[in-house]
């Protein structure tokens, strides 16, 4: 079953900022391994369990910091529209959320150090049922993207 694409995607910057988080996640990994093989030599432990997570690493790394970000740009979309916030997502599980914008009780944007570097920020939705996230949009969209959300569902702005 095909499925279609919804009308927004994730901005190029996305995948960059993604890759980063990969290598800033993966060298504490590597920093960890390489301790753990210093042990080794002090200590006499087993150096299998320190070949195991280099070779994980190498794994982890290629998938997380060359694959992911490319398969995620393909398969993240999202919609906002009068009445409905439409978010697809997923490789081999297909998530569809439909947020009704009556039911939208708080909108927020997050960004951490990587994000704010690109120039990014995710938009959060939180209902009284759960939260949705659309990720990684470039920051003055997001601040639209939010703004928007919280006129149509008549949510107050907390900061002022």
């Amino acid at each position: 079953m095909e499925f279609e694409h919804l009308k927004g995607k994730l901005p190029l910057e996305a995948k960059k900022a993604m890759r980063w988080q990969s290598i800033f996640t993966h060298s504490l990994w590597l920093l960890a391994t390489a301790g753990y093989f210093l042990l080794v030599h002090f200590f006499d432990w087993w150096s299998i369990i320190g070949w195991i997570s280099a070779g994980l690493l190498v794994v982890s790394f290629i998938i997380y910091t060359i694959i992911a970000p490319n398969v995620y740009m393909n398969v993240y979309s999202y919609e906002v529209t009068d009445t409905q916030i439409d978010v697809q997502r997923g490789l081999f599980i297909w998530y569809h959320t439909k947020i009704p914008l009556v039911k939208v009780q708080h909108v927020e944007t997050l960004t951490g150090p990587i994000f704010r570097k690109f120039d990014l920020a995710s938009v959060k939705i939180i209902t009284a049922a759960g939260s949705v996230e659309i990720p990684a949009l470039v920051q003055r969209d997001a601040e639209a993207l939010r703004e928007y959300i919280a006129r149509l569902a008549e949510v107050d702005d907390e900061d002022e």
